[in-house]
């Protein structure tokens, strides 16, 4: 009287798996790592603050504040993962931080600073600030760079960026204005330098 019919059965452990398939996954939804929310609104914020640099709308001392700010939401992020798990109250930390980034990337592009700013194309040069913005992401990620640290290096780069597209506004760039962008790309260079190889580190995972 108490055996169980066979498609009941089957039905009820299928029902089990199921079940068990969900809070699993929930579970690693919950507390797992991976959230590409979070990376992607990273990735949008980081767009509009190189949209600000490029259209004048960012001066290269707002362009340090608001890099330092990115660095830190990052590296907070990085210390969280370290464990192996980000937990709800974590990912509403990070959402905060976020919220906060927008806001200052919204004032800073909106208040009455701007820079000048020309957009004719310059391929070579524009060449090796890709390469130092490589080498200081790089730093961010190895905790070699203090968000303090990131936020100078990028406003450093910013004013490079800044200071080539006036010298391009007229629709040239002579061999004057070359060595002059090659003297500040050098120093920039020499900055990154010294400043990943400091005694200033940031424990990261």
């Amino acid at each position: 009287m108490n055996s169980m019919n066979p498609i009941v059965k089957a039905t009820v452990a299928a029902g089990a798996c199921i079940i068990l398939s969900v809070g699993t996954a929930m579970a690693q939804g919950a507390n797992g790592t991976n959230d590409p929310g979070i990376q992607q609104r990273m990735t949008n914020q980081e767009n509009r603050i190189e949209q600000g640099v490029q259209g004048g709308a960012l001066t290269p001392r707002e362009t340090g504040r608001l890099e330092a700010e990115q660095t830190r939401i990052r590296q907070t992020e990085a210390r969280m993962k370290s464990d192996g798990n980000l937990t709800v109250r974590e990912r509403e930390r990070l959402t905060t931080m976020q919220n906060q980034a927008s806001q200052d990337i919204y004032n800073q592009k909106h208040d009455a600073q701007t820079a000048n700013v020309a957009n004719p194309s310059a391929p070579g040069v524009r060449q090796r600030q890709i390469n130092q913005q490589q080498r200081i992401n790089q730093g961010v990620k190895s905790g070699e760079l203090t968000p303090n640290e990131a936020g100078r290096l990028e406003a450093e780069q910013a004013h490079i960026q800044q200071a080539k597209e006036r010298m391009k506004s007229d629709g040239q760039l002579t061999g004057a204005e070359r060595q002059r962008l090659t003297t500040m790309q050098n120093k920039a260079s020499q900055d990154i330098y010294r400043q990943k190889h400091d005694a200033q580190k940031v424990p990261v995972k």
